[in-house]
């Protein structure tokens, strides 16, 4: 069996404010209204922020899945904040505030937690486990690196290296394409299949979310060069137990990946290729394997680097730890590209909430 996740927030980094009708038009809606016209169900995280921004008709949708046990709601931080940058009493209100709003909004009290950008710290369980979740998505391949014991004097270097390059642009991008193929194969042979236990400050049961798994099933599903449904189900054929997809929902429709947009159709075509029997992930079977994760997010290093090191970003995190505010906090102001209105949004929240504390 295997299990999928759709991540779905509307302060995305990349995605203009003004195209957040267009992203529910032409990826949420038809998306979901798919994958309940054919009984699939899967776990739709989305932040309680963007919430707001949903038709009351996409809302009733959403509620109706839930009831008819087709569609499973997750917690994350509300605003899509990266957990580990934050004081452990802004990372507790992000994640009560997220819980709050789905009470409100969806009548559901999630089980399972979706950190942002899969960034963890040892702390984090205990604080979910204390707001009332019993297991949390993490990165997988950070499981794998998490035996070292200083990454400072042991760097960790990504599986698949050409594959992003190719992904960058760099040239010959073809011949980094193809080389990066063959590195993700041979990652996606480190996968290991179920949950498994956290040894974090409190225990907690992780759910492993493989980036490899993930990105040769968005190369099938997208009709990369070489790459097929066919292909990509002789690739994972042997695992069972694992997160078929779990990313952002708005590559399906809307967002494209160097050119290419994914298709609900696709997927659907894969998970009949696999003739695999799709669960929630709160259904996966738990390996009782234990692992210690360090401090991580599923970044290709593994590191928070891309959220704290540049200038913007280190700026936004210092007034963010003395300045509190739900919009200043997420993470898509930091992100991957952000749009300079994404970065300005936060900096006027700080400034609003300064000027209000202070007269």
């Amino acid at each position: 069996m295997h299990a999928l996740i759709f991540h779905a927030n509307l302060q995305y980094a990349e995605i203009p404010k003004s195209e957040i009708s267009r992203v529910i038009d032409k990826s949420y809606t038809p998306t979901i209204n798919k994958l309940l016209k054919n009984e699939v169900p899967f776990a739709l995280n989305i932040t309680g922020f963007s919430l707001q921004f949903l038709p009351n008709s996409l809302i009733e949708t959403i509620k109706e899945g839930i009831e008819s046990n087709l569609i499973e709601i997750t917690g994350t931080a509300f605003t899509h904040a990266i957990l580990p940058l934050l004081p452990l009493e802004r990372i507790e209100a992000q994640i009560v505030k997220d819980r709050e709003t789905k009470e409100g909004v969806l009548e559901v009290s999630p089980k399972n937690f979706w950190l942002p950008e899969l960034a963890y710290d040892p702390v984090i369980p205990a604080i979910l486990k204390d707001n009332g979740y019993d297991e949390v998505f993490i990165d997988g391949e950070a499981i794998l690196f998490s035996n070292i014991p200083n990454t400072a004097i042991k760097t960790i270097k990504p599986l698949y290296p050409h594959l992003i390059k190719a992904q960058r642009g760099k040239k010959p991008i073809y011949l980094n394409y193809l080389l990066g193929l063959r590195e993700l194969k041979n990652a996606i042979k480190l996968v290991f299949e179920g949950k498994i236990i956290l040894e974090g400050v409190k225990e907690i049961v992780g759910i492993p979310v493989w980036v490899a798994i993930n990105t040769a099933v968005m190369l099938g599903v997208g009709g990369f060069p070489l790459m097929s449904i066919k292909k990509v189900a002789n690739w994972i054929k042997g695992l069972d137990n694992i997160i078929l997809y779990g990313t952002d929902l708005e590559f399906y429709g809307y967002r494209d990946i160097a050119g290419y947009i994914l298709k609900i159709e696709r997927l659907l075509k894969l998970i009949e290729e696999l003739n695999a029997e799709i669960v929630f992930p709160s259904k996966l079977k738990l390996n009782k394997k234990r692992f210690y994760l360090k401090t991580c997010s599923w970044a290709p290093d593994k590191s928070l680097d891309l959220w704290r090191k540049d200038e913007d970003n280190r700026r936004l995190n210092e007034l963010s730890w003395e300045i509190h505010s739900f919009l200043a906090e997420n993470s898509d102001a930091r992100g991957w590209e952000p749009l300079h209105e994404r970065r300005l949004d936060a900096f006027k929240a700080i400034y609003k909430a300064w000027r209000e504390k202070n007269g």
